[in-house]
């Protein structure tokens, strides 16, 4: 099998359709699928892919008529089996260069709904498969017209050379945070809930790890109530498995819909307990009461009183996240279902 995979993203910065390109890249080479990678030169993919064969083609907006005309004489001349496109604005791109090169075209859908009503209506009914990260995107695509027989979940997969269980310490129980630090992602709500938690015992802590508006807003809060040595901000950090690995609690209490964040998969994979809202298809990372619990979207009473289980409860969730993690989101599962099911699309 061979496959043709795009993220042409030219933009410096880095998200999560990114690391998902590097990673997944990566893991069928190792399955021992033949790979090549569309992406923009000096791009976060670029320069965290090595061993594979690539063609520089940049996607800078939807309409790169000379990018979609390049992309089109590659796949003639490599003839790959399928053209996986992971980023929105390339599906218009991708579709017309698959067409007319007669390769199949897989489309990835990362976002919880896709806004622009055209790529709805004029693109999706043309592309042979979708992959949804979730179960929560593979009902929007269903909402949106796509038949669900074109529909295959395919989770986030995680580098289990980084991310992988360490024994936690036992004198304290830390929770974590990993994200933007923005009111969407609901970091106010866990402060109060964490403070909350601290009148039951005051020798935990709480680490932010990332970047965000909220900030300087959150660490004034802390400052005013002399809890720095309680309240952590690490910002940005390259080695962010390090704080999942002696965090027994990962929370996710993110008030806007999210679609599944890698966050949940990581913190899993090192046997974190959970914590997540009901938005979105977080929730999916969760048997609540197994290896963590859900909690309404918003309400810092609800996530107070399942922060408190967690705590109780750490060293059973723990234990927990591992199985569910090698049972429903190891990288044999997620990759060898992804090949697996574009073999049988093959045939």
């Amino acid at each position: 099998m061979k496959i043709a995979w795009l993220n042409g993203n030219p933009n410096p910065k880095f998200g999560g359709t990114e690391i998902h390109t590097v990673q997944m890249v990566k893991e069928l080479q190792r399955e021992g699928v033949d790979v090549i990678l569309l992406t923009a030169k000096n791009s976060y993919v670029d320069r965290h892919t090595q061993g594979v064969k690539k063609y520089y083609i940049s996607f800078p907006n939807s309409l790169a008529l000379m990018s979609t005309y390049r992309l089109m004489r590659v796949l003639k001349e490599e003839k790959p089996d399928f053209l996986v496109a992971n980023n929105g604005k390339e599906y218009a791109n991708a579709l017309i260069s698959a067409k007319l090169s007669g390769t199949r075209v897989v489309f990835f859908r990362h976002m919880e709904r896709m806004k622009e009503w055209t790529v709805r209506k004029f693109i999706f009914p043309y592309v042979d498969f979708f992959f949804a990260v979730s179960h929560q995107v593979k009902n929007n695509l269903i909402e949106e017209g796509v038949d669900p027989k074109r529909i295959k979940v395919i989770y986030n997969t995680v580098d289990e050379e980084r991310f992988f269980w360490r024994e936690k310490p036992k004198d304290s129980v830390n929770f974590l945070f990993v994200g933007k630090l923005d009111e969407g992602k609901g970091v106010f709500d866990l402060l109060e809930a964490f403070l909350m938690l601290l009148e039951k015992k005051d020798s935990l802590r709480c680490f932010f790890v990332g970047e965000g508006r909220m900030k300087k807003k959150l660490e004034k809060f802390v400052r005013e109530r002399d809890l720095e040595d309680r309240v952590l901000f690490t910002g940005y950090v390259q080695n962010v498995e390090r704080y999942y690995q002696f965090s027994h609690v990962c929370v996710v209490p993110s008030k806007e819909t999210e679609a599944f964040p890698r966050v949940a998969v990581e913190a899993l994979s090192c046997g974190c307990a959970l914590v997540v809202s009901d938005v979105g298809g977080i929730k999916e990372a969760v048997v609540d009461g197994f290896n963590g619990c859900v909690f309404k979207g918003g309400d810092v009473k609800d996530l107070y009183e399942k922060m408190l289980i967690a705590l109780e409860n750490w060293e059973s969730f723990s234990k927990n996240s591992l199985h569910l993690f090698k049972e429903k989101f190891s990288r044999d599962k997620i990759v060898r279902g992804l090949v697996s099911t574009l073999g049988i699309i093959q045939a």
